[in-house]
């Protein structure tokens, strides 16, 4: 058993190496394809979060999005006073297309991404 593991914790350290280090950006969200909104079922006129603290900043201030963190939570979230309609009119006329769509629980959530240009 020890040498399973043993042999195990090796393969993984051989493999990490491998895995080629990307140099870190100034803005890790710039030029991400993909981007997700949501809104709440009852809240379909807004608002709409339309990114996390990562996204693209040229992106958020295309959409008008305002940063802002919730008392309890350690992360930021953007969001847009406009219902999702509009965010996904703005989104399409910058190159975005609507992957999918769904529900969760009282949430609607769409995935959108960009071609690479």
């Amino acid at each position: 058993m020890e040498r399973r593991l043993q042999k195990a914790a090796a393969c993984v350290e051989d493999s990490s190496s491998a895995i080629p280090e990307e140099e870190e950006e100034s803005n890790p969200g710039a030029g991400m394809p993909y981007i997700l909104i949501s809104t709440q079922i009852r809240l379909e006129t807004g608002p709409t979060n339309v990114g996390d603290e990562f996204s693209d900043p040229a992106v958020m201030n295309y959409l008008g999005a305002r940063k802002t963190t919730v008392l309890g939570n350690n992360f930021s979230e953007y969001h847009v006073e406009e219902p999702p309609r509009l965010v996904l009119d703005k989104l399409e006329k910058i190159g975005f297309r609507v992957l999918s769509m769904t529900g969760v629980g009282q949430t609607l959530v769409w995935c959108l991404h960009k071609e690479a240009e």
